[in-house]
């Protein structure tokens, strides 16, 4: 072996193999952080805090009734509902009255559930005609909502959330006896196309990568934290005194930026897995994963390119390089870049393939890299390019991304 070829073998081995080796180890740290959930043994204490859910919703007349029966249907005992119907055009509106209609102040009170009888509206429906400057609708929403809520705890869900009916006492149980002032977690992702199966489980293994998410769970970092806004569980108490959606009102990834607010105020926040108690349904075709995604890349930054950038550049040196080295020995390199370059591919191919399996997807998508690992670099390309101009579109509206001081 010459002396060019070793320099170069040996910065494949290290970029390759052993960068994987390396990766393995702190994914199995990160994945011990926030898999506590699922095994924690705390109930509920006697006398379980109250908790308002709210429900913000846009337009989602099609499955908008699929949610808030998920949530009408949570066995935990002390619980109210506050929809919100923001701006709808659709029937949203019109399905939220009919149905506080059926859970409204004749029904039992969820207190009944535990020897109580005294009635209690379940659910009432917030109505908004219009967006005040300076908002983005969903935080205003959620902070009307807020305005209405009793509960000592708030539990926000998204529209397209389904939840299981255990999802709330676990995780009041959790909060509770961890002393937790807001709790995020991750869902089961839906998936029924091919493009959703190939490309989802890597998306989100990458933001949580990239942004260090398992941090959130660590009191000694006051600047890192993420959020899944999907299903939040704060605090009210907490969330007043950061002053809530009004503090983060035009943040295009405004559940990152409210869990980095409390924990900047001493609050104790943890953001854990819990795809077990709840499924949502993501981005179902590329022109939503690259928007969608660019504005969850972008907007977690802060307009920084440099998280999008460094990703990139592993994806290039650490992932694909393996088909690089491979084709080399293949054309009549020497042996050891047969060898090193099987190492890699089995090293990066285990775990990439956990990355699907842990999210309810068939491991040999890893297989699929070729292919999953370019669309990604674009998608992360095109995130680069709006962090650049500052402009974000979203559901058909164009949002700015400004950075957060």
């Amino acid at each position: 072996m010459g002396t060019a070829e070793s320099i170069f073998f040996w910065s494949y081995v290290a970029a390759g193999p052993f960068a994987w080796v390396v990766f393995a180890y702190l994914i199995s740290v990160g994945r011990e952080r926030m898999t506590k959930l699922r095994n924690a043994k705390a109930g509920l204490p006697e006398s379980p805090p109250r908790v308002t859910i709210l429900v913000p919703a846009k337009d989602e007349g099609s499955h908008i009734r699929t949610c808030i029966d998920r949530v009408m249907q949570q066995d935990y005992p002390s619980f109210d509902v506050i929809a919100i119907n923001d701006r709808s055009i659709d029937d949203t509106g019109r399905v939220l009255d009919e149905m506080a209609v059926g859970w409204g102040s004749s029904s039992p009170s969820p207190m009944s559930r535990n020897g109580g009888d005294e009635p209690h509206p379940v659910m009432r429906v917030v109505h908004i005609d219009h967006l005040p400057e300076g908002w983005l609708g969903k935080c205003h929403a959620l902070y009307k909502g807020t305005e209405h809520a009793a509960g000592e705890w708030f539990f926000f869900v998204d529209s397209d959330v389904k939840l299981q009916p255990d999802a709330l006492s676990k995780l009041v149980a959790y909060a509770v006896d961890r002393k937790a002032d807001a709790l995020s977690i991750t869902t089961t992702v839906e998936t029924e196309f091919f493009i959703e199966r190939l490309m989802l489980p890597l998306l989100a293994a990458s933001w949580a990568t990239m942004f260090a998410a398992d941090q959130t769970n660590e009191d000694s970092q006051p600047d890192r934290a993420v959020a899944n806004g999907q299903v939040f569980l704060i605090r009210a108490e907490a969330y007043r005194k950061v002053n809530g959606h009004e503090a983060v009102k035009d943040r295009i990834v405004e559940d990152v930026e409210l869990m980095r607010t409390l924990k900047k105020a001493a609050f104790k926040t943890r953001f854990l897995a819990g795809r077990h108690l709840a499924s949502t349904r993501m981005h179902t075709h590329l022109r939503q994963m690259f928007h969608g995604w660019a504005r969850i890349f972008a907007g977690t930054a802060r307009g920084s390119v440099w998280p999008m950038v460094l990703t990139i550049a592993f994806l290039i040196v650490c992932v694909l390089s393996v088909y690089v080295a491979g084709a080399w020995w293949l054309a009549g390199g020497a042996w050891w870049w047969g060898v090193a370059a099987g190492a890699h591919l089995v090293l990066m191919t285990v775990q990439l393939g956990l990355i699907w399996f842990w999210t309810g997807n068939s491991p040999l998508y890893a297989l699929l890299a070729p292919i999953s690992v370019p669309i990604e670099i674009a998608i992360l390309g095109f995130s680069i390019r709006k962090a650049v101009s500052g402009r974000i579109e979203w559901r058909g509206s164009q949002l700015s991304l400004r950075e957060t001081a």
